[in-house]
């Protein structure tokens, strides 16, 4: 008998089930369709698949911001040697392991821009470039091949560190080996330099870059307050569902839950500072270069609020004022229900903070106006299918990699003491 089978409740299940494989099959089957189906659309609208881009700009940073903020999740809890989380960290590793699909997807921004399509990001038009002194000045860092490099670099830096974490994890439920978690809390010092210098660097270059003209060194901050506000949902919904399949209904806690809540809370905070700062400073300092970028998401015409201006102020009050009003009691953080339907809002609400991020930029090119958002709405039904598309590759990879270990680190030290947490 195993040390983990003299801890863990004899009942407990802890291989996943008939409908992981499930979803993995139909994730990978669905969303390739789906995906097509968005391509299909791209094409026949005939902009030269402008809106198709952004659209796809903004699902695969949706994505890229879950499998990052599972990342920060496991380097953070290595380097703090939390117990608590021991019986969640597994799920976020396999989260992880979505990384080498979305460097796949990644192809989907960089052969445009090598192939020399500027319908994405302006700053690949010569032209463009030569009529802007300040985006000139930048063309040594912004430029297709020292981009698209960067892109590959930022994933494999993020799949050699979630590799070495989930081997070294699943070696262990193998092995016992307590060294194991010492050597990995060893390594998560180096590995949070590395993914706080990537994660940043991520969001200049595939969202501040949008608006090449604009530049926030609080932006990349921003990013990874929105990759930890979605991880911490997704954390909440992916045991909750696997709870209600039968598994890790005695190990996974309400005590567990509470502190993901906690987290999302902060995190919601966190992000309404950041996001408040970044334009406070940028607004008050009144600079055109920077200015800029709030102005086309405010106004339509000089002290005329446009439509975008609305939508600026409706993100403010659902992303910030109502998560945190309603998540700051304990009640709302211990009734599972309640927190895995607000789970849900936030990750749409993620998605909302994203949009608002990328489709004003379709102005760059002067095909839609600052006045009316019409022809930015009018592609939405393509926006929502090149999400789910590929929303449910990304389930397909979560799923595969859920089906091929244990739903919790079965020999990790620390176990018996997370089964036991109890919030004080």
């Amino acid at each position: 008998m195993s040390s983990s089978d003299t801890v863990l409740h004899p009942d407990e299940k802890t291989k996943a089930g008939p409908g992981v494989t499930k979803a993995k099959l139909m994730g990978y089957g669905a969303g390739a369709v789906l995906l097509g189906v968005g391509i299909a659309l791209g094409l026949i609208r005939g902009d030269s698949m402008q809106r198709f881009l952004h659209s796809y700009l903004v699902a695969f940073t949706y994505f890229t911001s879950l499998a990052v903020g599972a990342l920060f999740f496991v380097i953070i809890m290595h380097l703090m040697g939390a117990k608590w989380s021991v019986v969640m960290r597994r799920i976020a590793e396999c989260i992880t392991m979505a990384f080498p699909l979305l460097a796949l997807l990644s192809l989907g921004i960089i052969v445009p821009i090598l192939a020399g399509n500027d319908s994405l990001y302006i700053w690949t038009n010569e032209d463009f470039v030569k009529s802007s002194h300040l985006v000139h000045a930048k063309s040594g860092y912004l430029n297709p091949i020292f981009f698209s490099a960067r892109i590959l670099l930022y994933f494999a830096v993020w799949i050699f560190v979630s590799r070495y974490f989930y081997k070294t994890s699943v070696l262990q439920d193998e092995t016992g080996d307590a060294d194991l978690t010492r050597k990995m809390a060893k390594w998560s010092a180096p590995a949070m330099f590395a993914f706080a210098f990537s994660c940043a660097f991520f969001g200049f270059d595939l969202l501040m870059s949008i608006d090449p003209e604009w530049f926030s060194t609080m932006f990349g901050v921003v990013y990874f307050a929105g990759c930890c506000i979605s991880i911490f949902s997704l954390m909440v919904l992916i045991p909750y569902a696997l709870q209600r399949s039968g598994r890790l209904t005695h190990s996974i806690t309400i005590e567990h839950y509470h502190d993901i809540g906690k987290l999302l809370f902060a995190f919601i905070f966190f992000w309404g500072y950041v996001a408040f700062s970044q334009f406070m400073l940028i607004w008050g300092a009144n600079i055109p270069e920077e200015t800029g970028y709030f102005w086309k998401r405010w106004f339509s015409h000089v002290d005329e609020m446009g439509n975008w201006g609305w939508f600026t102020l409706a993100m403010m009050a659902l992303h910030f004022v109502i998560p945190f009003v309603l998540l700051m009691s304990r009640f709302g953080k211990r009734r599972i229900k309640i927190l895995a339907g607000f789970a849900i809002y936030m990750l749409a609400v993620h998605y909302m903070d994203l949009y608002w991020q990328v489709m004003p930029a379709l102005n760059n090119h002067g095909r839609a106006g600052l006045a009316e958002m019409s022809s930015i709405f009018g592609g939405f039904p393509m926006d929502i299918i090149v999400w789910a598309g590929m929303g449910l590759l990304f389930m397909g990879a979560v799923a595969s990699a859920l089906s091929k270990v244990t739903l919790i680190p079965i020999k990790d030290p620390g176990l018996k003491q997370s089964l036991k947490f109890e919030n004080q």
